[in-house]
């Protein structure tokens, strides 16, 4: 039975098509032990914070010629995810933890793709693409069996991801990338309701594929 994380991994890559070159994605994720092993090492790196859970991160260093990414997730989080784990449903216990979760993979996935390719990737465009996966994944986990998510479903999932979101950094220039992402986000959702389900398909890899100047102008045209 796969894991959480190649499960999420994997709905991930296959909705649109990313190619990392990565083999298990485990060894690129650690722990508080981890973490403050990392911290104690004079290399810097850039913190690419949550919005959910604001301990969680993913590290990025530029060293060698290079991209080294890895993703902290805190042990409450995984002790969150083990006792309420998300295969067995969604609910106000996991949810928040689970979009963290699902968050931070979207990140090193993307950041790793942008590294073989040799492409930059803005904050901003980071977690513009996040918050839509978050979307997709935590939608996909409750439908279930169904083929798609029930209207008032939908409703209840995206107040809680879009909506009720607080974010308490104490920056207002990250507050309000985070709230633009969100925004953003939010219309592409929107904009690709209506389609049919290649559609959606066809224009998630689009917005996958492209730079962050054609992801708003495609959001733009789309709503």
């Amino acid at each position: 039975m796969p894991t959480l994380l190649e499960t999420v991994r994997g709905l991930l890559e296959r909705t649109y098509r990313i190619r990392t070159g990565l083999a298990e994605l485990g060894p690129f994720v650690i722990g508080d032990r981890g973490y403050g092993e990392l911290y104690r090492s004079p290399r810097g790196a850039l913190d690419i914070g949550s919005a959910a859970v604001r301990s969680a991160k993913t590290l990025v260093r530029e060293a060698g010629g290079g991209t080294a990414v890895c993703v902290y997730l805190p042990d409450s989080l995984i002790h969150c995810l083990e006792a309420f784990p998300p295969q067995h449903g969604l609910g106000t216990e996991n949810l928040d933890a689970f979009a963290t979760f699902v968050e931070e993979i979207d990140h090193l996935l993307v950041v790793a793709e942008r590294a073989l390719q040799r492409r930059p990737v803005s904050l901003f465009a980071l977690e513009l693409h996040a918050n839509v996966s978050k979307y997709l994944v935590l939608a996909r986990f409750l439908a279930g069996s169904r083929d798609s998510l029930e209207p008032s479903r939908q409703q209840w999932l995206r107040h809680r991801l879009f909506d009720a979101m607080r974010f308490s950094d104490e920056d207002p220039a990250v507050r309000d990338r985070y709230r633009d992402a969100a925004r953003w986000a939010r219309r592409l959702l929107n904009g690709i309701a209506p389609l049919s389900r290649a559609e959606r398909v066809d224009a998630l890899r689009q917005f996958h594929t492209s730079s962050l100047s054609e992801q708003l102008r495609q959001i733009s045209h789309l709503a």
